[in-house]
Parts: C-alpha cells; structure tokens; sequence
C-alpha cells in the first residue's frame, strides 16, 4: 500500500495526463471507421461527413488561436479538469446525436477540450514529471498523441464491427476510460498547479509568439514538421475509408478500416518506443522522409488498387507518425523561450492544426475544377516534394545545429 501510494505521489499527475491525452487524441479520430455507418443511417450526403470532420478541426484552431495561454491565467490542474468535462460531455452527446447537427456540436465540444488540452498537457507532463525531464515528456506526449490517434480506428472499427449500437458504444468506452482519468487526475492535482506566482490575466485576442531570434529556424523547423505530420495523417484518414471498399476484400465493414490503421499503429509505437535517443534533427529527417515514401504509396495504391501497396503506405505512414511528431515538438519545445513557453508551443501547435485543416480543404477546392483523383495526385506529388526538402534540411541542421541542454 505504501509503495502504491509512493508511486501515485510521484507519478499520478504524470500517468493521469497522459492517459488524458490518449483519450482526446484517440477520440479525434474514433469516427473514422463510423463515418460510413452515419451516412448510411442517416441517409446523409458526403458533404454533411466533411461538415462534422471539419468542425472538430475548427474547433481546435479557433481554441489554439485564442486560448492557447489559458493555463497561464487559470493554472495547468483547472484547464486539465475542464479538458475532461468537455471531452465526457462530447461523448455523451455523441452517443445520443440522431442527426448531423448534434453530432457537430459534439465534435465541436470534443474539439474545444483538445484545443486547450494540447498546450497545456505539454508543460503539465513536463512539470509534472518526477525529474522534470522536458525531454522525456515531450516523446511520451508526442508519443501518445500519434499511437492514440492511429488507435481509435481500430477502437471505432473493432467494437463497431460487432453491430451493436455501433454509433454508441465506441464512445462508451472511452467514456468509461474518461471517468477513472478524471478521478485520477483529481487526486494527483498537487502535481499540477503549474508555476507559482502571479496569474497572466486572461486575453482572447490571438497572439502567437515566436521564440528569439536566433532559435526561430529550427522552431520554424519543428512547426512544419508539425504541419505536415497532421496534413499527411488527415489524407490517410479522410481517404483510406473510402478506398479500402474499392479493394474487393473477401470481408468488409468498419473493422476493415481499424485492421488498416494497425499497421500504422503498430509502426508507430515500435518506432517510438525504440528510437526515443536519436539527435532530434536526425529523427525529424527520418520522419518527413518516412512520410514521403507514405504519400508516393499511397498514390501508387490508388492507382494500381493493391492491398500490398496500400499496407506499404500505411507502414511508412506509421513510421513517419513516430518519428515526425515525436521529434517536431522536441525541437519546437527545446527551443522555445522559458517566458514565453505556453505561447511558443501554442504557435506549434497551432501550425499543426493549420496542417489538418488547409490541405484536406485545398485538396476540395481542386477537385472541383481538375476532380477529385488528380486533385489527390498532384497533393501528393507537391507534399512529396516538400517533404524531401524539409528531410534534407533537417540533416543539414543535424550536422550544422547544437540543440540546446
């Protein structure tokens, strides 16, 4: 009991946040298997599918935007707790939504709790840590964002798959999960009252903050490995759903989508929990250049319709996901300014969500005038060309670049 209790004082807060992180992220992409369920159900048009993704999308941005500092004013164990609340809240609305605009509203609820999550659980894990080891926090935390984002497909997929209530018992169990995260968050919450001293008074106007001059290129460095890591894991989500039935697989239905994001999963916790101690600029050059191989394979099996080829793409995705995110928000955090830390991560952040949002919306845009398959095609023909760029000069800065003790 006494080591119990040991353990809990030091680790509480640490372990609770965490889990809290897995839960929003996992919970960012549960739907995708669901989608096509909603639409048959619902008798909905694709178009209302693009309005409920894209309001948990805007949801985060406008909170990264204009709250992206609020742990600052109301300390990091407040922020956290409301986190919860908003998250259990989406939940529940999502399992009673019997239409689309209830479904928005959830969404956009589950996307306000990230927002002002995303920030805030990167300087509480790293305060909360029982050697206050920033670097350790940031992979644990870019680690969990990637793995819970590739699990909730498979959650979503597997329990759906069953045919029993589908459109509400995958938010059941993350429900579940979310009561004993709040309960342990509570009791840890010494752990995470933040800094001591005077509060920032509160501000909603947008204001991003870029740290000092001379650690602006790598920071910018990380933000973009940010964007790309989720604008390339937005295309794998919003696209595999869709090309997976094309396939004429033996067996179908949402667990098909959940079986394909294993394979991401799987690369992604292998490498993150293998490749932790590599310099970071190394890291983030095997990142991007992983997630460029994803893109050209992705194209590729559209194209040919081979399975092969798409579970190629899904590995490499995977492999980007561990390294790409992992080491995008070391650099950003290990080069952010001490005073102005919530607001520098919050500029990271907010870049990737900018990557979620505008390509998936360029991609609609194009379609509409050259249609939708050489909308794909030149999206990734254009990211692959970036992404070799920004592998490049990530190896570049490895040679050339001291990271900061």
């Amino acid at each position: 009991m006494t080591v119990g209790m040991g353990l809990l004082k030091r680790w509480g807060g640490f372990v609770g946040v965490t889990v809290l992180v897995c839960l929003c992220f996992a919970t960012s992409s549960l739907p995708t298997p669901l989608y096509p369920i909603y639409e048959q159900a619902w008798q909905i048009p694709p178009s209302s599918l693009s309005y409920i993704f894209t309001s948990y999308m805007v949801a985060v941005f406008a909170t990264l935007l204009c709250f992206g500092r609020v742990s600052d004013t109301f300390g990091r164990f407040k922020v956290i707790v409301a986190s919860v609340l908003m998250l259990m809240l989406g939940l529940v609305l999502s399992m009673l939504a019997q239409g689309v605009a209830t479904l928005i509203l959830a969404r956009a609820i589950i996307g306000f709790g990230n927002g002002i999550l995303a920030t805030t659980a990167a300087l509480a894990m790293g305060e909360a840590h029982p050697q206050q080891d920033r670097r350790k926090a940031a992979v644990v935390t870019s680690s969990a964002i990637t793995v819970s984002f590739g699990a909730g497909p498979v959650i979503g997929g597997v329990i759906a798959q069953w045919d029993v209530y589908p459109l509400v018992l995958p938010y059941v169990f993350i429900l579940l999960f979310a009561v004993f995260t709040l309960l342990l968050i509570i009791v840890s919450r010494k752990q995470l009252q933040g800094p001591a001293g005077a509060r920032v008074p509160l501000s909603i106007v947008p204001k991003m903050a870029l740290p000092v001059v001379g650690n602006r290129p790598p920071f910018l460095l990380g933000c973009a490995g940010g964007f790309f890591t989720f604008g390339v894991g937005c295309l794998f989500a919003s696209l595999v759903p869709s090309v997976l039935p094309e396939l004429n697989l033996p067996w179908q239905g949402p667990i098909v989508v959940g079986v394909a994001f294993i394979f991401m999963a799987v690369a992604s916790t292998l490498v993150q929990t293998t490749q932790t101690q590599l310099p970071p600029f190394k890291g983030l050059m095997f990142g991007m250049g992983a997630f460029g191989l994803s893109v050209v394979f992705l194209a590729a099996g559209m194209y040919t319709h081979s399975v092969a080829v798409l579970i190629v793409a899904m590995i490499c995705f995977g492999i980007g996901q561990g390294f790409g995110f992992m080491y995008a928000s070391m650099i950003a955090s290990l080069h952010a300014d001490e005073h102005r830390r919530a607001a520098n991560m919050s500029t990271f952040f907010l870049s990737a969500y900018t990557g979620a949002t505008v390509p998936i919306i360029g991609v609609g845009v194009l379609a509409d005038h050259v249609g939708l398959s050489t909308a794909i095609y030149t999206f990734c023909f254009l990211t692959t060309a970036v992404l070799s760029c920004l592998s490049a000069y990530s190896a570049w800065m490895h040679r050339h670049r001291q990271i900061p003790a």
